[in-house]
């Protein structure tokens, strides 16, 4: 647990990103309705009031959770370049589906289709979403049309609809949910996705979404 002694030593980005970090797990543990704001200032050895100074409320301190958990999705799903289509693919759905199921409040939060924030999470949310559409249009082959990136935003909801389900009704393994979002991706794509490796020289390429 952190001190206010070692409170002193960090700058103002280091605390902000230490507060976030214990608002999560307060979020995960207790609901939003539930984590209370001098519960986080305590276990970040603070004051409420240097909580407030960063966070004006908790709606301001949640949107910083989701954002950072926003981020933290786009990392854990970015395709790998030394992989095969196929393998990246396998990669960035299991990884998806843990971010998911190891958040009781962060990803799943984010995703929620009737959220009571709906104006927070849609925007990032839409911003995730584009980034990985870009992302499958690159890494599939797929001619870049309004037509295939409808098909393969569909199929993107349909992961996150997957995802979500398998959460609240846990009747479908993860092997059976990676093969149904696996199978709908080929049949949108009209092909098996390949197993080769790609060529030397793509493992050196910049993924669309990343930073330069």
């Amino acid at each position: 647990m952190s001190n206010s002694t070692d409170g002193a030593r960090l700058s103002p980005a280091q605390r902000r990103a230490q507060i976030v970090e214990i608002a999560s797990s307060h979020f995960s543990r207790d609901g939003i309705a539930g984590a209370s704001m001098s519960a986080i200032a305590a276990e970040a050895g603070v004051t409420r009031a240097l909580v407030y100074h960063y966070f004006p409320g908790k709606e301001s301190l949640l949107e910083a959770v989701l954002e950072r958990e926003a981020d933290r999705v786009l990392l854990a799903t970015a395709p790998d370049p030394a992989l095969s289509q196929s393998e990246n693919v396998e990669r960035s759905l299991l990884a998806f589906f843990e971010r998911f199921s190891s958040s009781s409040g962060g990803v799943r939060e984010l995703y929620a289709p009737s959220s009571a924030r709906a104006s927070m999470t849609e925007g990032l949310a839409a911003a995730n979403h584009v980034v990985q559409l870009d992302r499958l249009v690159s890494a599939s082959g797929a001619e870049d049309t309004p037509a295939n990136r409808l098909a393969l935003g569909a199929w993107l909801a349909f992961v996150e609809y997957a995802a979500r389900t398998s959460v609240t009704s846990p009747a479908v393994s993860r092997a059976e949910l990676l093969r149904l979002c696996t199978t709908a991706l080929e049949s949108i794509l009209g092909h098996p996705l390949s197993t080769a490796p790609p060529p030397p020289d793509h493992t050196h390429h910049r993924h669309i979404g990343d930073t330069p």
